[in-house]
């Protein structure tokens, strides 16, 4: 029998962030562990499937003036394309794909989405898709606690405070030191402080932080706010970081990267469940580590410009991001085999769905940025893809050429309240 305690936020970070060192290290880089292949005859077939589904989306995209049942009716037939397209391709089950729907997760996406629109009318599709990203997350650690799926006051605030206060501190039109000076005031709204917010925007993160406080009773739930604590100094040290490149050794890059990932989706099951075990932190810990990493490849193009400084970027000025890229892979594997701690029957088919995405997932953003990889790690990582690599950046640039955006394809599935 296992015996749960508690542990103060600061001290079980540390400790963890120690662990996924230690697991990041311990990996091979020279061994690439992805079982999947697919030959080249499969690998046409799905490019057929592909081009089907995008000219039928391209022409469910430009119907226009459809009332609420009309578009009621187009969601679910795009919803149930995708839904054979994915069988098809990916070889998912009934079960698995239709895991979001029995789950109740699509029905949470649509309420998100009518409580975002309402809560800023101006907030544009693509900010509504960046903060959806973080309530699927919220969803899926539900399931995996075997909690009720719904969108609470507490994690639709937490899931706004990514597009509020991200823009915030990425708006140009404020200087750093403008930037720090509204870090510190967001700090003092998570103590419970009374500090008075500087502009409209403030005044958003503010009536978020207020919308936790209604959920959440600050002496009843303390690692709640010690959790929302642990992201704000964790993304206040990453948005501290010297720009790129710094000598070598002078600053901890692995460790703000796994802080940052880490204690943002901790904060989400936090926030789910109001509070969690040691061993559910650690396993929801290492999950938010593993995100960050993605994240940060994704990212390593717009990284570069800014002189940001990740693993990745990093890499990319030395010459080896191949070996960096590998490393993720045994790393993703050994971190995520946390997850079969959660193990209760509804949630069996996403937690199937989800782990056979992961590889495909890394794969196609390091395809994004390709041209930052070596030939022969692409033309290695091409034996594990559907698609060929070449079709897949013909589809790319099609797609940019009709705007067919994931930010459209969201509004696509989801119908006005």
């Amino acid at each position: 029998m296992i015996i749960f305690h508690s542990i103060p936020i600061d001290e079980f970070q540390k400790r963890q962030t120690e662990e996924l060192r230690e697991i990041w290290y311990s990996c091979d880089p020279g061994f690439l562990n992805v079982p999947v292949e697919f030959p080249n005859s499969v690998k046409r077939e799905n490019e057929e499937r592909v081009s089907e589904l995008l000219a039928w989306l391209e022409k469910r995209l430009s119907l226009k003036n459809l009332d609420p049942e009309e578009q009621k009716q187009n969601s679910y037939e795009v919803g149930e394309r995708i839904k054979e397209f994915s069988r098809s391709v990916f070889d998912l089950s009934e079960e698995q794909v239709n895991s979001f729907h029995d789950l109740g997760i699509d029905q949470v996406s649509q309420e998100f989405y009518n409580l975002a629109r309402c809560f800023d009318p101006k907030m544009n599709m693509s900010d509504i898709y960046q903060a959806s990203r973080n309530v699927w997350t919220c969803s899926y650690l539900q399931a995996l606690m075997d909690l009720p799926i719904q969108l609470t006051p507490a994690l639709f605030a937490y899931s706004m405070l990514y597009p509020v206060s991200d823009n915030y501190l990425d708006d140009p039109r404020f200087s750093r030191v403008e930037k720090i000076a509204f870090n510190e005031r967001f700090y003092a709204w998570l103590t419970g402080a009374e500090v008075k917010p500087m502009n409209a925007n403030e005044q958003q993160v503010l009536d978020l932080v207020k919308m936790i406080e209604g959920q959440y009773r600050r002496e009843q739930y303390p690692q709640v706010f010690d959790s929302l604590l642990a992201i704000h100094a964790a993304q206040d040290r990453s948005m501290r970081m010297p720009e790129s490149p710094v000598p070598p050794y002078m600053v901890d890059v692995l460790g703000v990267t796994f802080g940052k990932g880490g204690t943002s989706v901790l904060a989400d099951g936090v926030l789910a469940a109001g509070e969690l075990h040691e061993v559910e932190m650690s396993i929801i810990y290492n999950f938010g580590a593993f995100a960050q990493l993605m994240d940060d490849q994704e990212d390593m193009e717009s990284d570069l410009r800014k002189n940001a400084l990740t693993i990745f970027t990093d890499a990319t000025r030395i010459g080896n991001v191949d070996l960096i890229a590998q490393r993720l892979f045994c790393f993703a594997h050994h971190v995520l085999k946390g997850m079969e701690y959660f193990d209760n029957e509804r949630i069996r088919p996403l937690k199937q769905m989800s782990m056979k995405g992961i590889d495909l997932l890394m794969i196609d953003g390091i395809l994004r940025m390709d041209k930052y990889y070596s030939k022969a790690f692409l033309a290695e990582l091409e034996t594990h893809f559907p698609v060929r690599f070449k079709f897949m950046r013909k589809i790319r640039a099609e797609l940019k050429k009709r705007k067919i955006t994931l930010d459209r394809m969201l509004g696509l599935l989801l119908t006005s309240a």
